[in-house]
């Protein structure tokens, strides 16, 4: 019987946060070892749980590792990788394996690696020799190197954003990595770069203009070229000063590189063709809230992009919430991650009158904090499941930490103890909040949201030009290490 392992280490670094992700994050979303793995992920919309599904049908002996994710922040610290690298080596000292299946990002950065996946598969790479296939998963959001062609068997990226084929895209990394096994395919790895930094809120989503054109042109070559294997465009983390940052396309043919470097190039080519029509014009906080009190197709969901907590940030920007109060909102849902405010109003009890100070407590560009007269109307532990139909991760168990839900008047204000993006809609109705009570929501996030965020929830959407770490506008940051040019901060 054929044995593989599986595993993964997975974070989208945003390195212009300075707090550091360090193990106690990954802790934070808990760690999973060996069998837990097997145990917690079987039968949910993960990578790993499609990793499992292949592998029970095809009588693969799974070979369980380690797996775990922070929530994205700054760049991850070493003890992290010591970690996770120690139970991955170790795992494969302990075992004989004939394949590897891994859930990486492609967009995780270390205080000691620009590239922290290449790093990963080179250390397991050098363990195993060539002989072992290592077959990946990434994120759409992926920056690709050339350390991950390398050292990598098979590299397959998401298809869709928000990203709703997790699990789809693990099932196709372990097919593949079988039809290796089995020695059915020699599979040849080519990727092209683009000089382009894009993501939200940019106009990036797959299923509209342009980038569908990019990604229906990328399915139709998997189709219809005799050995294409996989074709993958990826477009990056925009927030990131690594020397490969910017989008980038895999290609992977059976045992043919000039086949699969032409299409690499073609698809880089029409990604990058396209690079004005991403660029968007976002509308101020101030405009923002107007917009949405006008909208004639509420309720509204609004993007709080600079205080994206899917793309690195601590999710307590008040600048939302200013408006909503200043401009006298009827009605309005904001999360807000305030451990401290969190406790306090935790100790006045359900059904207590609370006057404290909210948000904008982690840096000078997410506050002033904002103050709030309202009655405590629910206290949880902030453990709630991601369920099916309501956004990611269906089937995973998640932790908001300690969480209030705070009303003042019929602006609704939760208090988390753990930064949690709005990407599944129980982040809300696990405290009692249900979006299509409200004019509008504010989302800590950029687009991932929108699958939560559905009719009822949302109608229409807004997305606004917040100050923060995840900001679109790139001149807000000082990149070093990047090469140039690069659009959109020079003209290409």
């Amino acid at each position: 019987m054929k044995r593989v392992m599986i595993g993964g280490m997975r974070h989208e670094s945003n390195m212009f946060n300075p707090v550091y992700t360090d193990l106690n994050a990954f802790k934070l979303r808990r760690i999973l070892y060996g069998r837990e793995i097997v145990n917690e992920r079987r039968n949910t919309n993960t990578e790993t749980g499609g990793f499992i599904d292949i592998l029970d049908k095809s009588g693969i002996e799974m070979v369980p590792s380690i797996c775990g994710q922070a929530m994205p922040a700054g760049s991850v610290a070493e003890n992290a990788f010591v970690e996770f690298l120690s139970v991955m080596l170790d795992t494969l000292d302990c075992n004989t394996v004939d394949g590897i299946l891994l859930s990486l990002h492609g967009a995780m950065v270390g205080t000691e690696h620009d590239d922290g996946e290449g790093y990963i598969l080179q250390r397991i790479r050098d363990k195993v020799g060539v002989e072992i296939p290592i077959s990946v998963t990434l994120d759409f959001h992926a920056t690709l190197t050339p350390l991950m062609i390398e050292t990598a068997d098979f590299l397959t990226v998401y298809r869709t954003y928000p990203h709703m084929d997790m699990a789809d895209r693990g099932r196709e990394a372990a097919s593949v990595l079988i039809r290796i096994m089995n020695g059915d395919i020699k599979p040849v790895m080519a990727f092209s770069k683009q000089p382009m930094l894009i993501g939200p809120p940019h106009n990036v989503l797959p299923h509209d203009y342009p980038m569908k054109h990019v990604m229906d042109r990328a399915r139709e070559i998997e189709r219809d070229v005799p050995g294409i294997i996989a074709a993958c465009p990826a477009q990056g983390f925009m927030q990131q000063d690594v020397p490969h940052a910017g989008t980038g396309v895999v290609v992977t043919a059976d045992n043919d590189l000039k086949i699969a470097q032409k299409y690499a190039d073609e698809l880089g080519d029409m990604m990058f063709s396209y690079r004005k029509k991403y660029i968007v014009d976002l509308p101020n906080p101030e405009e923002t809230i107007k917009l949405a009190m006008n909208s004639g197709n509420p309720p509204v969901a609004i993007a709080d992009s600079g205080d994206n907590i899917g793309g690195g940030t601590p999710g307590d920007g008040t600048a939302l919430l200013h408006e909503i109060l200043k401009q006298g909102v009827d009605s309005a849902f904001v999360p807000l991650w305030d451990p401290d405010a969190a406790q306090e109003a935790a100790k006045v009890g359900v059904g207590a009158q609370i006057t404290l100070e909210v948000g904008g407590k982690s840096d000078s560009l997410y506050g002033p904090p904002v103050k709030i007269t309202g009655i405590v109307r629910t206290i949880t532990d902030g453990v709630f499941l991601n369920r099916e139909g309501k956004g990611y991760w269906a089937g995973v168990k998640d932790n908001m930490g300690l969480s209030v839900r705070i009303d003042v008047g019929k602006i609704t204000v939760v208090l988390n103890s753990i930064s949690t993006s709005p990407n599944n809609l129980m982040h809300a109705n696990a405290i009692g909040v249900y979006p299509e009570d409200y004019r509008m929501s504010v989302c800590k996030g950029g687009l991932a949201f929108r699958e939560a965020y559905k009719p009822p929830a949302a109608n229409s959407y807004i997305q606004s030009d917040t100050p923060g770490y995840s900001s679109s506008n790139l001149n807000n940051f000082t990149y070093k290490k990047i090469k140039r040019p690069m659009f959109p901060l020079d003209e290409i």
